[in-house]
């Protein structure tokens, strides 16, 4: 961890209409890794002891964190060029950074050498009847536009999705903290994925989820692990939506084992 948190840098990496505030740590092979809503790349500290073999590229997405590159997540997609560079790469998402990672997979699959969705949300495929998962983002986005933030950020923290361990709670307030409602305050939009997009995949594709994750995220996960030609799904145990998160051993072993083969 020591030898990560000394070769990490930080850059503002350009993107057509700002510039994406990112961590880069380690060297080797790339993982550009995309942080959950209201989230920013601390979203992978715990990630961090994968940088002794992997390069590891950590954006604040557009709307998030210190970036300036405004809201966009139908845009979102063409700024990984960017964050990757030259040569085929890694592509891991959590949460709406999934549907980002899932949208450039089906635009650029030659660049990829493998995809990782974590508590991904497929709403147009899988069907949705898990109250628990449901995000009142008109609520949110009401309150955002009314001045009252901190409201929002209130009911948030006490959301399904957001509830996590003891240890990795002060992390996650930290990171809940910093978010200032940008992209709520930008014009809605969003990205469609179809069971075709999943089904034509060419890089193998691992979809994980907290066996503690709501219902609908597990079913999610389970079905882009079967319907990817070279998918498969692992659940996180002692693990929530951001299993990362709660258990970072786990769910970094698991990542280890899937990353090993492609780049040897």
């Amino acid at each position: 961890m020591a030898c990560a948190a000394l070769a990490a840098r930080d850059m503002m990496i350009d993107v057509d209409d700002g510039a994406l505030a990112t961590l880069i740590a380690g060297g080797g092979p790339t993982l550009v890794m995309l942080h959950g809503w209201t989230l920013d790349h601390r979203n992978w500290r715990p990630q961090l002891p994968l940088a002794d073999h992997l390069r590891l590229v950590m954006p604040d997405r557009r709307g998030f964190g210190r970036s300036i590159a405004p809201a966009d997540l139908a845009r979102e997609w063409q700024d990984i060029d960017q964050l990757a560079g030259e040569g085929r790469f890694v592509l891991v998402g959590l949460s709406q950074g999934a549907v980002v990672a899932l949208d450039y997979a089906r635009r650029r699959p030659e660049r990829l050498a493998g995809l990782v969705l974590v508590g991904a949300p497929l709403h147009d495929i899988v069907p949705h009847d898990d109250e628990e998962d449901v995000i009142p983002r008109r609520q949110y986005a009401d309150l955002v536009h009314a001045g009252q933030l901190a409201t929002m950020k209130a009911l948030w923290a006490g959301h399904a999705l957001v509830r996590t361990t003891m240890a990795s709670r002060p992390l996650l307030e930290a990171m809940l903290d910093s978010y200032d409602g940008r992209d709520l305050k930008a014009p809605a939009g969003g990205v469609a994925i179809a069971a075709a997009d999943i089904a034509v995949l060419t890089m193998p594709v691992l979809a994980m989820a907290g066996a503690g994750d709501t219902a609908w995220r597990r079913d999610v996960a389970r079905f882009i692990g079967a319907t990817a030609p070279l998918g498969k799904a692992m659940l996180i145990d002692d693990a929530g939506h951001l299993c990362n998160l709660d258990n970072p051993s786990a769910f970094n072993a698991i990542l280890r084992d899937f990353l090993s083969p492609l780049f040897n």
